[in-house]
């Protein structure tokens, strides 16, 4: 098989399994001899801002192998990516090779079990097997949906730590209705006397989480802010937040790390699609919020950033997230908002979006595609903000003529 031909087949497996993530990892390393074992895991979850710890925690660890006498390697395993798969396993922040995954995949989808795998199964049993050939030493591990059931939460090897960054209301089919709920499936990924991490958030999420913790005798961690005259690699407000989670992260490893090197690796954090410029003429910052607390932290980041600025929002929505509150955020700062159709099979409309904005009382504008949107936004003289899904950012980075 080809690299295309491999990428494809694992593509158009479920992306909702039959069968638990969670037990088709456990299959998926029983077969392959467990491959988890011996390397030391962060496992990340949350609603929001794990992309960002978990590029915050893989850069402070890089800082401190290039510190350390005897360096070591750092593996990031995160999704979805924004241009190319590869983007998801990464080691010292240099994504995996083509041939790597073509002769990985091909590997896995030669298997025979029991379950069936989704497409995010393949892709972390391929993670594993490639940091442990690669003899990587600490994996920053991103969940892919919730906690408990969640395909990164099948492994046999303990984490060295259990983060979890946010909870918010998200996928609510599958996590529960209430932050107590989501709270419960995230708190899924903390184990019996592993240290906890957790971020900000509603007192409702954690009491959920403090509980579990205190029950499976874990020391529970709470991460605060990061000084404004810290240099962060990533922009935004919100970034604070999420960069004092990683250094708590950090501070909670069996690893000497001294506070030049979290410095540094603050500094040299990279993250496409968050919070990114991409454009300064016109202005244009692109954003992967995909849901209300996501588009809160961003309305609040811009709100600081630029004071008394109206925007012209340039909007793309899979049609099951709660757009039209996402939209209500926004309302305060947005002049206009043009909305656009992803090229993909869960999208809404760009006419259903711009028809239901309208509904609620906001100036909207359906556009044939992302070029069409940015000429009539240009039009408006005002900054321009791309938002509404990490797949539409994906779209918009992949094609740099249209900026």
């Amino acid at each position: 098989m080809t690299y295309e031909q491999v990428v494809n087949t694992i593509d158009n497996k479920r992306r909702f399994g039959k069968a638990c993530g969670r037990d088709v990892t456990r299959e998926f390393m029983t077969a392959l001899g467990h491959p988890d074992r011996g390397m030391h895991f962060i496992h990340i979850a949350g609603t929001n801002g794990k992309g960002s710890v978990a590029a915050f925690v893989s850069s402070i660890l890089q800082a401190a192998s290039f510190a350390s006498e005897k360096s070591f390697k750092v593996g990031l395993f995160t999704s979805p990516h924004l241009i190319d798969y590869t983007e998801r396993i990464q080691i010292d922040g240099v994504q995996i090779p083509r041939e790597e995954v073509r002769r990985i995949g091909e590997s896995l989808l030669g298997m025979e079990l029991k379950l069936e795998p989704t497409m995010f199964d393949y892709w972390l049993a391929m993670a594993i097997i490639y940091f442990k050939e690669q003899q990587v030493d600490y994996v920053v591990l991103e969940t892919g949906l919730g906690g408990t059931k969640d395909s990164t939460n099948g492994l046999s090897q303990l984490p060295d730590v259990s983060v979890i960054t946010s909870i918010g209301l998200e996928h609510t089919q599958y996590l529960g209705n209430t932050l107590a709920e989501i709270a419960g499936e995230k708190a899924g990924i903390i184990k019996p006397g592993v240290p906890v991490v957790i971020g900000q958030m509603d007192d409702e999420a954690a009491e959920v989480i403090e509980a579990r913790a205190r029950e499976l005798g874990c020391i529970l961690h709470l991460a605060g802010t990061v000084d404004k005259d810290v240099k962060l690699g990533l922009f935004g407000g919100y970034q604070r937040k999420n960069a004092a989670v990683a250094i708590e992260t950090i501070r909670r490893l069996s690893l000497p790390v001294d506070n030049q090197t979290i410095a540094t690796g603050l500094a040299n954090a990279r993250w496409p699609g968050r919070m990114d410029i991409i454009s300064e003429d016109p202005f244009i910052l692109i954003d992967g919020a995909h849901n209300p607390s996501g588009v809160r932290a961003l309305v609040d980041s811009l709100v600081g950033e630029f004071p008394n600025i109206k925007f012209s929002f340039i909007m793309a929505v899979m049609a099951d997230k709660d757009y039209v509150e996402m939209a209500q955020i926004i309302s305060p700062i947005a002049e206009r908002i043009f909305t656009v159709t992803i090229d993909y099979s869960r999208a809404l409309q760009a006419e259903t979006l711009a028809d239901d904005l309208k509904g609620i009382g906001m100036e909207a504008t359906a556009c044939k595609d992302y070029k069409d949107a940015i000429n009539r936004a240009s039009a408006q003289d005002n900054p321009i903000i791309v938002m509404g899904s990490l797949y539409f950012i994906g779209e918009v980075l992949n094609d740099k003529d249209q900026v």
